[in-house]
């Protein structure tokens, strides 16, 4: 086996550690290959030649890098990226931890080579992962193929003990049960003082953001009047998150079915639309990247097309180059151009990318980290709420983000990449302020602390319709109470993320199940 026995000890290392996978019937067979005798130097050359890429490819399928064709999908997208941002991300591609523990094993394994045979213990490390995955010498256990019946009075198994299959039809039963759920929304109070919706939906930004910059200035959320807690975006990507929202009518679905055509009653807009409100859509982007612009158009049925914020401030410039308007000045500039429009409600769909992973703050002393560009969005995002607040105008702000920003990363995923949509990327804070709403000394903040995702909005603005809440001096608890609960299952185009009980478990796109554990 050679130096190859170095290859296994590494990933045997690394999988320990949780920073990789590993598929032990697939690297026990190359341990095979590798070991076989060559009887001259030209049948070992022959076999690295085939040994080198097959290596390289089993490390990447270890690795929780996206699938080969999912990367292929996205090489246009990645062909965009200035060429300092993709310098930035393959930086994060260096943990100097791992490196020191790599070196400090190499430097044992080198001594060690020299008196023992150390392809024996590569066998015996892979046999491990084979016999006993959950022996305690491995920190990321597999799932047993022996699923755990419950005795006695029945309480939950541990998910851990679970099948594969028995996984699989948890995951099949929550998306059926979904299906059945649905919210419609009643024509508005035409009687009452007309009020408008403001929908901002926010590119990155997660509970687990802020607590990795230390955030707090909090001030824009201490103005929301119901604060979700425990939300689940349900999405790790921009698109898939903005057809969810959209679509926050019916039950949650799997990530292929947010590409099939919508049921007309899902939409959350038309239903706005037939209770009176004018449909508005706006960016502080121009939505290209990632085909946002299709996704909201037509997967989402957006009625509208999206408005042109070219006159506004440009506050950043994007991981691709291209302008991003500055919030305020964008939605500053929408509330005038409101004003002069009779419509009596009007709702609109904002959606913003300050937060995004790459961009670049513009002028000569400003800041471009995550920190920096969150203080100046909370503050926009304030300004614009006092300004709505002076005119008087009743509104409805509803502040969704779609996904966290992964700053801080994990094990598995260097910071800013989102393809295992993990809790620490779905779990998003979410909000909800009622401008020129009566108010009473008495109200405090409504926190729901429930799961909750898309389908809990849809009912808190279905409630709002039914019963105006802007006469409303007590506190908004029976709007907030009892609203539809969602178990948290977030899904990317074949990565799945469930929880179960109090745990997370994974579905790789292979189809395989493992536990998932927060290890930084």
């Amino acid at each position: 086996m050679g130096l190859w026995s170095a290859y296994f000890f590494s990933k045997l290392l690394l999988y320990a550690a949780g920073y990789i996978g590993f598929a032990p019937w697939l690297n026990l067979l190359f341990a095979v290959f590798t070991a076989l005798p060559t009887r001259n130097a030209r049948q070992r050359v022959v076999k690295n030649v085939f040994a080198v890429p097959i290596g390289i490819a089993l490390l990447y399928h270890d690795s929780w890098l996206p699938p080969v064709d999912r990367v292929l999908s996205r090489a246009q997208n990645v062909a965009s990226f200035t060429v300092p941002y993709l310098i930035e991300l393959l930086g994060r591609f260096i943990n100097w931890r791992v490196l020191a523990a790599l070196a400090v094993m190499l430097a044992v394994y080198d001594l060690a080579r020299r008196k023992l045979r150390m392809s024996t213990f590569v066998f015996v490390g892979i046999l491990i992962t084979i016999l006993a995955p959950e022996s305690g010498l491995l920190l990321v256990p597999k799932i047993s193929s022996n699923p755990v019946a419950p005795a006695g009075t029945y309480t939950a198994p541990d998910p851990r003990s679970m099948s594969p299959k028995q996984l699989d039809e948890l995951l099949s039963a929550f998306y059926e049960a979904e299906r059945s759920r649905q919210v419609a929304y009643r024509q508005g109070q035409q009687t009452a003082e007309p009020y408008d919706i403001l929908l901002v939906h926010v590119c990155s930004l997660s509970w687990d953001d802020l607590e990795a910059v230390r955030f707090t200035g909090n001030a824009l959320f201490d103005r929301f009047d119901i604060l979700f807690a425990a939300f689940d975006s349900a999405a790790s990507y921009s698109g898939p998150a903005a057809i969810r929202l959209l679509r926050g009518n019916c039950g949650a679905t799997t990530h292929q079915g947010l590409y099939s055509p919508a049921r007309p009653e899902c939409l959350v807009i038309d239903g706005l639309q037939n209770a009176g409100f004018e449909p508005h859509w706006l960016m502080n982007h121009d939505g290209h990247f990632g085909n946002f612009l299709d996704d909201v158009s037509e997967r989402a049925a957006f009625p509208a097309a999206p408005e042109n914020p070219a006159e506004a401030a440009v506050a950043q410039r994007s991981f691709d180059d291209s302008p991003i308007y500055d919030d305020y000045s964008v939605l500053s500039r929408w509330w005038r151009e409101r004003a002069a429009n009779p419509a009596p409600r009007v709702v609109l769909y904002y959606n913003t990318i300050s937060l995004h992973d790459g961009n670049k703050a513009q002028g000569d002393h400003a800041s471009s980290s995550y920190a920096a560009r969150l203080a100046r969005f909370t503050n926009d995002m304030s300004r614009v709420l006092d300004e709505l607040g002076k005119s008087g105008r009743r509104m409805i702000v509803l502040f969704v983000p779609e996904h966290g920003a992964a700053v801080r990363g994990d094990r598995r995923q260097i910071p800013g990449l989102r393809e295992i949509p993990t809790p620490a990327i779905t779990r998003v804070p979410v909000g909800v302020v009622l401008l020129n709403a009566a108010q009473s000394p008495a109200r405090v903040q409504q926190r729901v602390d429930t799961p909750t995702s898309y389908l809990a909005l849809s009912e808190l603005l279905s409630r709002f319709l039914t019963d105006d809440p802007f006469e409303k001096t007590t506190d908004l608890a029976a709007y907030a109470t009892n609203l539809p609960s969602s178990e948290p299952v977030a899904e990317n185009d074949g990565t799945v993320i469930m929880r179960v009980g109090n745990d997370y478990m994974m579905r790789t796109p292979d189809g395989e199940w493992s536990h998932w554990a927060a290890a930084r």
